[in-house]
């Protein structure tokens, strides 16, 4: 490498820093613009077949955004309703479901184990009246972070921005995306376009790989939890023999359980205890069939998504270890919030790619 192609490559450090530091200071509106970007990034094949068939440009663009935007509003009309539904439901009986569990439940079952040995009824009672009152009040502070949250004037601009912007962000990304990747490559050192061409087709083909599949993923195991969890209550009530109430949050529980599978390990840790946190609010432990209907549950959805969703959908064009993936989910939370942590294994791969070039380049300079 001489002086020239050193300074080209130190130029571009520091523009690629400058911009990452831009970004960084602007954050707080990039949300639409992201999204926006990997939408326009997803449907992108698409609206080439399209044009590829005879369709303008413009109406290849604009047909899978509009479809994209009416299915995603067609979820929220269907789905924001129900959650909001059941949340309101279990809220409402959230107090009853406590006090029972502090005042019988739990003391019943301590003083049927351990009331031969030592007398405890007055502290376990104590302790459970303290912790029934810390429940109350963390439900409490929740819901009032919560208002506060919504009737933040900052949340809702965020929110119409994201409405709003996201379709059209996406849609003049579409429209003029072969250009600018023409531009983009045209702006480099003419020695340098070959191998950004190669690395750039790579990157693609992993990133194209995880973004669809995992979403694909994500979306097969929210519906997957959401109606298998829906059947806890029926399912119980076949192997008791007695009416039992369905698992309280079921939809909310089974959706968030899928949205998170892109988080590995830390997904199926969050959806698995939130299943049985709520399983012993509600049935507090007068039955163990719902909690082993919901392990049976969760392992099924763990052994579908690890053998055969993952495999078949996402496939080993990634490559990427799980204790990197786990390593990337972590800096990019540090460093960046939820943001960080969706941003964080697309920049793993485009980093999978890169590294090994990086030192191969080092390895030759060196000997």
């Amino acid at each position: 490498m001489n002086k020239y192609e050193r300074r080209a490559v130190m130029l571009s450090i520091l523009v690629v820093g400058g911009a990452g530091l831009f970004l960084h200071a602007v954050s707080e509106i990039l949300t639409p613009f992201v999204v926006g970007l990997v939408l326009a990034y997803l449907i992108n094949p698409i609206v080439n077949r399209l044009e590829e068939a005879g369709l303008p440009r413009p109406l290849a663009a604009t047909i899978p955004v509009a479809g994209a935007v009416s299915l995603i509003a067609l979820g929220m009309i269907l789905g924001v309703p129900l959650l909001v539904d059941q949340l309101t439901s279990f809220v409402r009986r959230l107090p009853m479901y406590l006090t029972t569990l502090e005042q019988f439940v739990l003391p019943e079952r301590f003083g049927r184990s351990l009331g031969g040995l030592l007398d405890i009824r007055v502290s376990t009672d104590a302790l459970l009246r303290q912790l029934g009152l810390l429940g109350a009040k963390g439900a409490e502070w929740t819901v009032q972070a919560l208002q506060q949250t919504v009737s933040g004037a900052m949340w809702l601009l965020n929110v119409m921005l994201v409405i709003v912007m996201t379709p059209l962000v996406a849609f003049y990304l579409l429209m003029d995306w072969p250009s600018i990747m023409k531009k983009t490559l045209g702006q480099l050192p003419s020695r340098w376009r070959v191998n950004v061409r190669q690395v750039a087709s790579e990157i693609d083909d992993k990133l194209a790989a995880y973004l669809r599949g995992t979403l694909t993923v994500c979306l097969a195991m929210a519906m997957f939890y959401a109606a298998t969890l829906s059947l806890v209550g029926p399912l119980a009530s076949l192997l008791t023999g007695t009416p039992v109430a369905g698992l309280e949050l079921a939809w909310a529980i089974g959706l968030l359980t899928g949205a998170l599978t892109f988080l590995p390990i830390i997904g199926a840790s969050v959806g698995i205890f939130t299943m049985l946190a709520v399983a012993l609010v509600q049935y507090q432990l007068q039955m163990w069939e719902p909690y082993a209907l919901i392990l049976v549950i969760f392992v099924l959805g763990q052994t579908l998504e690890g053998y055969v969703f993952t495999p078949n959908l996402v496939g080993k064009r990634v490559g990427l270890h799980p204790l990197w993936v786990i390593f990337a989910l972590l800096a990019g939370g540090a460093l960046a919030g939820i943001i960080g942590m969706l941003a964080a294994l697309p920049v793993a791969v485009v980093i999978s790619v890169l590294l090994p070039r990086l030192l191969k380049m080092w390895r030759e300079s060196v000997d």
